[in-house]
């Protein structure tokens, strides 16, 4: 197994990337990236690109903040308040298309893609003392679903929906996936529902204090989920990932995707791109999970149109034909 960093070296490296490199000068772009809460990999990734845009984009600086993730981030960028920020695939499918929690709100169509990232599991999971071992066992209970109205909190109705389950069956509790951890380990809530990268920060902290328990998902319902929502595809997390971790845990998961507006300049984000790509060893020391994100694998996931400065980046590179 890959030796993995230790959360707070992941925070630090994270902190130290999105603070900006100097001084600005008075011709100096300066970027915003919106990434998601300090409890998952998101916003480490987003300060280490905010890093290598400073050091490798001309003229231009960039720095991370967190957020309450992609539904806000959405709205953000297509809002021009932030420059980039990292999303859910299906949240920005719906925002584009003005569809689903959208409904209400616009039709966030000057949303562009640059890039898949890496792949992200859904976790269903509890603890041992709880007793829960399925998704019917859900109802009744207190339920961690991600911040209201997140990409997160979309994502786990979609899949309650699955099992006939609404937020009439359970006790739906509106916390962000460090929160979860503090409150599983207090027993107020009785269980969690989280899109994370792996090895996740939060799960790994859990299972140092709870014998943390994963609820699978059974193999029909994982291939009509994914026919579904094609942007996700099944997934396993290996035994042993986590302490006393004794099986494979089954679920799906999908592609983190950095987004930008339509109005950003077609040569900068041509530059962004080419130069996350061309330093990508520089992401994979923040943390495990970032030396999955690949050139081959930047159209995964990605329902919305690219950005025109990214296709021809990925063109030159054959990624798109």
């Amino acid at each position: 197994m890959r030796k993995e960093r230790t959360w707070g070296g992941i925070l630090a490296a994270a902190l130290l990337a999105a603070m900006s490199l100097g001084p600005a000068s008075a011709a100096e772009k300066r970027l915003v990236i919106a990434t998601a809460s300090t409890g998952g990999t998101w916003y480490p990734l987003g300060g280490g690109v905010a890093s290598i845009i400073s050091k490798y984009v001309p003229n231009v600086s960039a720095s991370a903040k967190p957020s309450g993730a992609s539904v806000e981030n959405i709205r953000n960028v297509g809002t021009g308040r932030v420059d980039l920020a990292i999303v859910m695939p299906d949240a920005a499918y719906f925002a584009f298309r003005g569809e689903a929690d959208f409904k209400a709100d616009k039709k966030y169509d000057n949303l562009r893609a640059l890039f898949a990232t890496y792949p992200i599991e859904a976790y269903f999971y509890t603890v041992e003392s709880t007793g829960i071992k399925n998704f019917s066992d859900l109802k009744g209970k207190k339920v961690a679903v991600g911040a209201a109205g997140s990409g997160t909190e979309v994502f786990n109705r979609m899949v309650l929906e699955l099992y006939g389950i609404t937020y009439e069956h359970i006790k739906p509790q509106f916390l962000s996936a460090p929160e979860a951890t503090e409150a599983l380990k207090d027993g107020t809530v009785d269980a969690a529902m989280y899109l994370l990268g792996t090895p996740a920060p939060a799960i790994m902290e859990l299972a140092t204090q709870r014998k943390v328990v994963f609820i699978s998902m059974e193999p029909e319902k994982v291939k009509a989920f994914c026919e579904k929502y094609p942007f996700y595809s099944p997934a396993k997390v290996k035994a042993g990932t986590y302490k006393d971790q004794a099986q494979d845990f089954h679920t799906v998961n999908y592609y983190g995707i950095f987004i930008c507006n339509k109005d950003m300049d077609e040569k900068l984000a041509y530059d962004i791109v080419k130069a996350v790509f061309d330093h990508k060893e520089e992401l994979d020391q923040i943390h495990v999970a970032f030396k999955d994100i690949k050139l081959e694998n930047a159209t995964k996931s990605v329902a919305i149109p690219f950005h025109p400065g990214a296709e021809k980046f990925l063109k030159e590179k054959g990624v798109i034909k």
